[in-house]
């Protein structure tokens, strides 16, 4: 018997058991689990579970799809009904909560060095990783290559490894923080508590009845942006930060046409479930086996980067008095990019926070390469 069981070249095969995890996550929130560490997680372990049994592979055409299209996809579903006159004056002290998520990520990578030896290019590896807790993948492959870490072949995919595995239990931990109450009374969230409310009226609430007019033009409208804003993106040598000119788009639509968005129902829901399939294929990616025999020093390295920088951004959301849900998702959207920081405001319908993770996460691409290659410089 070949493993996986489920090939990367199956394609119906692979749908099912993504479209399952997203099915499942929808499912589990509505369990007394699901209500106290969300739905999200559950979908997440789920589909490491899958990969790392040997159900589905780590990578495949379709994790690719869901990556390049569906998430793209899923931004403008996202961002239709986002009201920059209203969100603009609250979203503006948020650069504060990037900035310190920025400086964690730097001191944890100067903490991890110092306390992990990684061997004599480890100020590669440290540098390569940092730009891609500031930024995102695309990061970590940019500054490997100037550096030149990316020679390395078998150092560069134990990186990428431990990376992939820390990353998708971080996005976890960011997800049940939320949750802690005592996390909560210490740094207050008026965010959070107006989600809890939502969520105990959330059935009192009159439904609209499902507008699949309403829906496939929504669609529409998302593919427009998705395919102009790459063509731009394209066009201007900088197709890397495609996705921002998607938010931008979305966000022109959102804004000029405000009448007739706000009354097209369904898109943001539409949303969610794309970003619960993205959950999915996330959770899949993490490959354990691969990380504990080949990147121990590395896995640690990345788990002292992290935990630093998560203890200074929530110091710092205390110091400063950011809303505690606030930083998780400023903190999600430089560790991890604009994609999850959208995904993470989304699932816990934090709508007001999409917009801002997704350009604040966009901006993390434009400055972690910059920083990453600085660190290699000062490490070495």
């Amino acid at each position: 018997m070949s493993l996986p069981l489920i090939s990367a070249d199956n394609t119906f095969g692979l749908l099912f058991v993504f479209l399952g995890l997203a099915a499942f996550g929808f499912w589990a929130e509505k369990t007394k689990l699901g209500q106290w560490i969300s739905g999200v997680i559950l979908t997440i372990l789920a589909g490491m579970a899958l990969s790392n049994l040997r159900v589905v592979p780590f990578g495949s055409p379709i994790h690719d799809a869901v990556w390049g299209i569906v998430v793209p996809m899923a931004i403008p579903l996202l961002l239709f009904r986002a009201d920059l006159k209203r969100i603009l004056p609250e979203a503006g002290h948020l650069t504060i909560a990037f900035a310190i998520c920025v400086l964690a990520t730097v001191a944890g990578v100067f903490a991890g060095f110092a306390l992990i030896d990684m061997g004599p290019e480890g100020n590669l590896v440290a540098a390569s990783l940092g730009a891609s807790w500031i930024g995102g993948s695309m990061n970590f492959a940019a500054v490997s290559q100037a550096t030149g870490l990316s020679q390395n072949g078998a150092l560069t995919a134990a990186s990428a490894a431990a990376d992939n595995v820390v990353a998708t239990l971080f996005i976890t931990l960011l997800l049940v923080l939320p949750g802690w109450h005592w996390l909560v009374r210490r740094i207050p969230s008026k965010i959070i508590e107006a989600e809890e409310y939502e969520e105990e009226h959330e059935e009192e609430a009159k439904r609209p009845d499902l507008d699949m007019g309403a829906l496939a033009m929504q669609l529409f409208i998302a593919a427009a942006c998705c395919f102009v804003g790459f063509q731009t993106a394209a066009l201007l040598g900088v197709a890397q930060y495609g996705v921002l000119f998607v938010t931008i788009n979305a966000l022109l639509v959102a804004n000029i046409f405000p009448g007739p968005m706000q009354r097209l129902e369904g898109g943001f829901d539409l949303g969610m479930f794309f970003m619960y399939l993205f959950f999915g294929v996330i959770g899949s990616g993490a490959d354990v086996m691969l990380m504990i025999e080949t990147a121990l020093p590395i896995f640690a390295f990345v788990i002292v980067m992290a935990s630093v920088h998560l203890a200074i951004a929530l110091a710092g959301a205390k110091l400063f008095r950011i809303d505690l849900a606030e930083m998780l998702v400023i903190s999600n959207a430089v560790t991890l990019g604009p994609a999850t920081a959208a995904a993470m405001a989304a699932g816990r319908r934090w709508r007001q926070l999409v917009m801002p993770g997704v350009m604040l996460g966009v901006l993390g691409y434009a400055v972690a390469n910059f920083i990453g290659v600085g660190l290699a410089g000062v490490l070495g």
